[in-house]
């Protein structure tokens, strides 16, 4: 397996918990010389706990690794990572916001310029500069990290992670040293702006680097990636050179999920595009504006069809989803909802009553993280789940709510022990299950979504999918605003084309597929 390039490599590694649960089970995996490597799987496949082994969080049950081609033990820690080129960069922002930059950079690196006891202050600020200028990082060295955009941030905590492993390792007397680096989901919280610069980014850093970057985002992956291995069920079943195999975004799907990829027919044929002809008007908008992001949006949305608002970061289109759900305040213009105007400044509880729900893929917005899963899932279900012993009294029946949430986790493959489990310990992909199992079973006249699918695997995205598909048969009509091109594909029966608030153009399904060229 190895090679003349190879840098690391781990062989036959196992791990299982509670001497159960098989995490991984003979993984072997090869980082080389100036490469970007991924490792791809759905949740619980195995790549965290990978990831985990190779920084040192824990200890495989079996296995061995190789460094330049010498077995050598494995990290017992972060730090002991760190010593054998080794570092992390998570999916969450790692960042201090009001740090310096260049206090950032060298934060737990100051022992190394200390002299009589003082931080040597210009010299840190003057090898920030150095730095940045051979990293291409463009930023004031004197701003707060709290200012700098969400993808400059992300490339100062990979330039951080660069310079502690060479500082380490380099302090133990190594030579030609390559760090390796893992990113965990880093492109997640980004605009596709942001991810095409920070990809730019890390193209460039690859001339000195190695990277292992974990993803479900297929394209991103298929893109920048030299190799790909895939996880499924704790073992390596795939394993791509992109040099020398032509390799589809629908065979990684298969080998990611063990199953085709259906929803895009399922999409067009059996709910289809483009049938909400005829059908009932249920909202109205028109010459909505809010001063500063969007201005003058007019369009009728019908029963069953489904909006999109597409367009670079910046363009409105989020603006304009949390104004038709009340989260902001439009300054003028009208919503029209089955008839009847909306007030502008009505809150998201008035506007959820009229039948107007919003569902985002941030669970931090929504859901309570430390409440359990049926106290979520009847969160805006409280008819359902209320008896009136009085007129004026309303008691929670958690029979009823025991009985709604069971039937929610059934329906969308929910994976937790019970309906008492806290939503904080379950998967990004259940997480999002439970998101949007509460309006599946509000059933509001129309949902707003707003990244929908953003950090979930491919597995749980395409049964998120499933759902809102579902829901859209039944007749709901949905808004939605995405970075995902494919989403607005599998979901929209028309697009609205935005930039710098205004509309530009307005695309059939059909139209918008032939200009993303999918």
């Amino acid at each position: 397996m190895s090679t003349t390039n190879s840098i690391l490599e781990v062989r036959n590694i196992s791990k299982t918990f509670d001497r159960v649960v098989k995490a991984l089970d003979n993984v072997s995996i090869e980082i080389r010389r100036n490469e970007i490597i991924s490792v791809v799987g759905e949740n619980g496949a195995g790549k965290s706990t990978l990831m985990k082994i190779l920084v040192g969080i824990y200890q495989p049950d079996s296995g061995e690794m190789y460094y330049l081609g010498r077995r050598i033990p494995f990290p017992k820690s972060p730090l002991d990572a760190l010593r054998k080129g080794i570092s992390i960069v998570y999916q969450e922002r790692g960042v201090i916001p009001h740090l310096k930059v260049y206090q950032f950079l060298f934060l737990g690196l100051e022992e190394k310029f200390t002299k009589l006891g003082r931080l040597q202050l210009g010299k840190i600020i003057g090898l920030t500069q150095s730095i940045f200028e051979e990293l291409g990082i463009k930023c004031d060295l004197a701003s707060s990290m709290y200012e700098l955009p969400p993808s400059v941030q992300k490339m100062v905590e990979i330039a951080r992670a660069i310079l502690s492993v060479k500082l380490m390792v380099e302090g133990d007397g190594e030579s030609e040293v390559t760090p390796i680096i893992i990113l965990d989901e880093p492109t997640a919280p980004l605009s596709t702006e942001e991810r095409d610069a920070l990809f730019n980014y890390l193209l460039n850093l690859k001339k000195s680097n190695s990277f292992i970057f974990v993803s479900h985002i297929i394209p991103e992956v298929m893109k920048f990636s030299d190799r790909i291995y895939v996880l499924r069920d704790g073992k390596v079943v795939a394993h791509h050179d992109l040099s020398s195999e032509k390799v589809t975004e629908d065979q990684l799907f298969r080998e990611i999920v063990g199953r085709e990829s259906y929803y895009s027919l399922w999409a067009r044929y059996v709910y289809g595009v483009g049938k909400a002809e005829g059908k009932r008007v249920v909202l109205s908008v028109r010459n909505l504006t809010k001063k500063g992001y969007f201005e003058n949006i007019s369009f009728d949305l019908h029963e069953g069809e489904c909006i999109g608002f597409f367009g670079p970061a910046g363009c409105g289109k989020s603006e304009i989803a949390r104004a038709l759900y009340g989260e902001i305040f439009a300054d003028h213009g009208e919503i029209i909802m089955d008839g009847k105007h909306v007030k502008l400044k009505s809150e998201p509880y008035a506007r959820i009553k009229i039948g107007i729900g919003y569902f985002s893929g941030e669970t931090g917005k929504e859901l309570f993280l430390f409440w359990p899963i049926r106290k979520n899932l009847s969160l805006v279900n409280f008819e359902k789940v209320c008896k009136k012993p009085l007129k004026i009294i309303s008691v929670i029946s958690f029979n009823a709510e025991r009985a709604l949430a069971e039937k929610i986790m059934k329906k969308l493959r929910i994976r937790a022990p019970s309906t008492e489990t806290e939503c904080y310990s379950l998967s990004g992909g259940n997480k999002q299950k439970v998101s949007v199992g509460k309006w599946l079973e509000k059933s509001p006249r129309v949902l707003i979504l707003e990244d929908p699918t953003i950090g979930i695997d491919v597995g749980a995205r395409e049964e998120i999918y499933e759902v809102l598909l579902e829901m859209k048969g039944n007749g709901i009509a949905m808004i939605l605003a995405s970075d995902d091109p494919k989403e607005y594909a599998i979901l929209c029966d028309k697009i609205i084309s935005l930039k710098n608030g205004v509309v530009q153009a307005i695309y059939t399904n059909e139209e918008f597929r032939r200009l993303m060229g999918l």
